[in-house]
């Protein structure tokens, strides 16, 4: 099997909601975190394609999970061993990140989970592991770091799968729990066709509620991390920040997820930007 062939830094993989937190972090750091930013976004690229079959992308996410591992460090490309080294990165959060990106890619890419404890599974590996290997690079160590990074990655895959919710639905995949679907009484076929209704209503703003109940777990270790930790943490606060945005406009239109694309304008993460760096906490 062919290694993945190098990370490399372009202009088209830094357009994510995280790449203006990075440029808070200084010098070294900062390029540290893009090159795992690098890393996360081309991963997800592999799991996301719409070109590669499904066990092309196995195998591309195979080699990289078999890279991470120890003893496998000459597959990978130099300067992310490198930084692995230099970070003392767990190499299970590595590992968990590739696991993650394997459920995405299951069989056949028809990803369901039965019940949210099965979902929360999926959103700690590509989220919370994310997070917390984010705060190893940034510098921020602490029980209190850890919460955070667990809780957020959490609130954010949560957001991110209620926003996504149709463009999901077209590669295959329904990402609420199966126990929800039936509880509100919206099935598949629904999701799939975008079929709004009042019941579609409910079971959104169930999932909005869920994620709203981990950015306050999150809040909660926010309030409890020391000045130095919150600084460190900063491209963390700011990933926050945008998120509830995201959600705070889901929620004003009724969660028109099957016909509205939500973003946050660049104007606008500036401004927050701007609150974060000014903000005493």
């Amino acid at each position: 099997m062919e290694p993945t062939p190098p990370l490399r830094i372009s202009t088209g993989r830094r357009r994510s909601n995280l790449v203006l937190g990075l440029l808070l972090l200084p010098g070294k750091r900062r390029s540290d975190a893009f090159l795992f930013h690098d890393f996360c976004r081309l991963v997800d690229d592999i799991a996301d394609s719409r070109e590669l079959a499904v066990t092309e992308k196995r195998a591309h996410l195979e080699a990289w999970l078999e890279g991470v591992r120890i003893g496998g460090e000459q597959m990978l490309p130099a300067d992310f061993r490198e930084m692995i080294l230099r970070r003392t990165l767990d190499r299970h959060l590595l590992s968990e990140i590739l696991r993650g990106m394997l459920m995405d890619v299951g069989e056949t890419e028809q990803n369901r989970y039965a019940t949210f404890k099965d979902l929360e599974i999926y959103c700690r590996r590509v989220a919370s592991a994310v997070g917390l290997t984010s705060a190893r690079i940034f510098g921020a160590q602490g029980a209190e770091v850890e919460s955070y990074a667990e809780q957020l990655g959490i609130a954010l895959q949560l957001t991110n799968i209620l926003r996504d919710v149709a463009e999901d639905a077209s590669m295959g995949r329904i990402y609420i729990p199966r126990e929800d679907l039936e509880r509100f009484g919206v099935s598949e076929d629904q999701i799939i066709g975008a079929l709004s209704s009042p019941a579609m209503t409910h079971l959104l703003n169930h999932q909005a509620e869920r994620a709203d109940s981990y950015f306050a777990k999150a809040e909660l270790a926010w309030s409890e991390m020391s000045v130095n930790q919150k600084r460190l943490m900063r491209p963390a606060r700011l990933m926050s920040a945008i998120y509830r945005d995201l959600l705070l406009q889901m929620h004003s239109d009724r969660y028109d997820v099957l016909a509205t694309l939500y973003r946050v304008s660049g104007f606008k993460k500036l401004l927050i930007l701007l609150r974060v760096m000014t903000s005493g906490n």
